[in-house]
């Protein structure tokens, strides 16, 4: 069911050159993420996306969790994975598929932002502009000489941190 629902139809095993296209990752125009069971190694889930022959800032994103692992987080916790990886390599938009009556799938898409752009023949396409990456914090600055914190008292630390001079 599972892999019926990646490729949309039924499927029995990949050809050569799925397999091809599917295992040259490069970690920037074509990034997957997976997620392994660790009592038997096996994969359990997978999440990518991959931008055309071009590269370019727009790519299309799969998603798929094996049956008997899924409505436990993996496939949201892949696919948040792969919209960040895709921000921290330029993508600003990622598009997929997914048939029109997989009511998890669309709802996880739903819940990270993707918004439906069509609606075909049972088939959803949906896409997202990825938001750019939050500013993060300035750095805390460094203290000379300042006693680390663990063990110390705040009393001790604030002493100590009265008599030093900032980097």
């Amino acid at each position: 069911r599972s892999r019926h629902q990646r490729f949309l139809a039924p499927k029995a095993r990949l050809s050569a050159r799925e397999l091809d296209y599917l295992t040259d990752v490069d970690h920037v125009t074509h990034e997957a993420l997976v997620a392994i069971d660790e009592t038997t190694g096996q994969i359990v889930g997978v999440a990518r996306y991959a931008t055309g022959s071009g590269g370019g800032a727009a790519a299309d994103m799969a998603l798929a969790v094996v049956d008997a692992w899924q409505r436990r987080g993996i496939g949201h916790g892949l696919a948040v994975r792969v919209v960040e990886r895709a921000r921290a390599n330029g993508i600003t938009r990622l598009t997929g598929t997914a048939l029109a009556d997989n009511r998890r799938v669309r709802s996880l898409l739903d819940r990270l932002g993707f918004r439906v752009r069509s609606v075909s023949a049972g088939v959803v396409e949906v896409e997202l502009d990825v938001p750019p990456a939050r500013p993060s914090l300035p750095r805390r600055p460094r203290y000379r000489g300042a006693p680390r914190t663990s063990g110390s008292s705040s009393r001790e630390l604030r002493a100590s941190l009265a008599n030093t001079r900032v980097r």
